[in-house]
């Protein structure tokens, strides 16, 4: 049986080192949503970034006020901000991330979709990338609009945009460039 995030909060500020079974829930979700916004390396510490502040600061994290995901992924969010600032960062060593790159068969399955869709994403507004890169990388409506510091119902209205564009571009990426000139 798998324990609630708010249980495994309250284990990991009685004794840090429980923060290992928060960090081995959500490694992946954070790892990919920074990848999704950064080039490897960055997002490599971008990731390590956020789990050594969750750790720091978790001791002050409310579960009851704000679930521990949308609280995780504000601290991403705002690594991914500080990643894009053009300041040097130097690697965090002793939060190595495991090696999850895929087969080479899985690779050549998925590199051409996935190629497509980051591309199609890149080309969304800032507010709108953010949107649905928070949303592949698992997060409900309501827990976007924490990280986003947006209503919930603003968030879905940017998710409703960027599905409609991304659609379109995915089915006929010259009608996009027809709408941006439209626009």
């Amino acid at each position: 049986m798998e324990l609630p995030d708010d249980h495994l909060v309250r284990m990991a500020q009685r004794d840090p080192a429980d923060f290992v079974h928060l960090y081995d829930r959500y490694l992946d979700q954070v790892y990919r949503y920074c990848r999704r916004r950064l080039p490897t390396e960055q997002a490599e510490d971008a990731t390590s970034i956020t789990f050594l502040n969750a750790l720091r600061a978790i001791g002050t994290m409310d579960p009851v006020r704000s679930g521990f995901r949308a609280w995780l992924f504000t601290i991403a969010h705002n690594a991914l901000i500080d990643q894009t600032r053009d300041r040097r960062h130097d690697p965090i060593d002793g939060l190595a991330l495991p090696d999850r790159s895929p087969t080479p068969d899985e690779h050549i399955e998925t590199i051409d979709g996935r190629w497509q869709l980051d591309r199609a994403i890149a080309t969304l507004p800032p507010d709108q990338q953010t949107v649905v890169s928070l949303r592949l990388a698992g997060l409900t409506g309501p827990e976007i609009a924490e990280v986003a510091g947006k209503s919930h119902e603003a968030v879905r209205g940017l998710q409703f945009r960027a599905i409609n564009r991304l659609r379109r571009q995915m089915t006929d990426p010259a009608a996009s460039t027809r709408q941006d000139r439209e626009s």
